[in-house]
């Protein structure tokens, strides 16, 4: 008898902590939907123009432009002469902007920080594309 309350008060203890774990999480209905789930027509945010970026300061951090474009991808990393370049691809859609970040060796300069050599918009029209057979 005495076995069979352990027992039951060690499944009594899994359940409870099962439902608190499942409560803590994010609910079903507010999960994103699956692939293919949204019908409506593709939101194009705009966080990218031409007109943003003409006006953007050249003196701006890699954050400082993750923060307006969000998240970068790294396409290129090259060291010449010792000064190390950097260059990320923001997009929106059909517009790209490519900025080149360089800055020097940190361990002979430890203050030397990135600063932008390059910065190019670029915007690719929409082309669609129908496989016929």
């Amino acid at each position: 008898m005495m076995n069979v309350s352990k027992l039951c008060l060690v499944a009594a203890a899994f359940a409870a902590s099962s439902m608190l774990i499942a409560g803590c999480g994010a609910k079903t209905a507010e999960r994103a939907p699956g692939p293919g789930a949204l019908q409506a027509e593709f939101d194009a945010q705009n966080v990218i123009t031409k007109e943003n970026f003409d006006s953007l300061p050249p003196d701006l951090t890699l954050s400082d432009m993750e923060g307006m474009y969000g998240k970068a991808t790294l396409v290129q990393q090259s060291i010449v002469d010792g000064v190390y370049s950097s260059t990320y691809r923001f997009q929106d859609g059909p517009k790209t902007v490519d900025v080149t970040f360089t800055h020097e060796n940190w361990l002979n300069h430890p203050l030397s920080c990135p600063k932008i050599t390059d910065m190019e918009f670029s915007e690719m029209p929409m082309v669609a594309y129908r496989a016929t057979k």
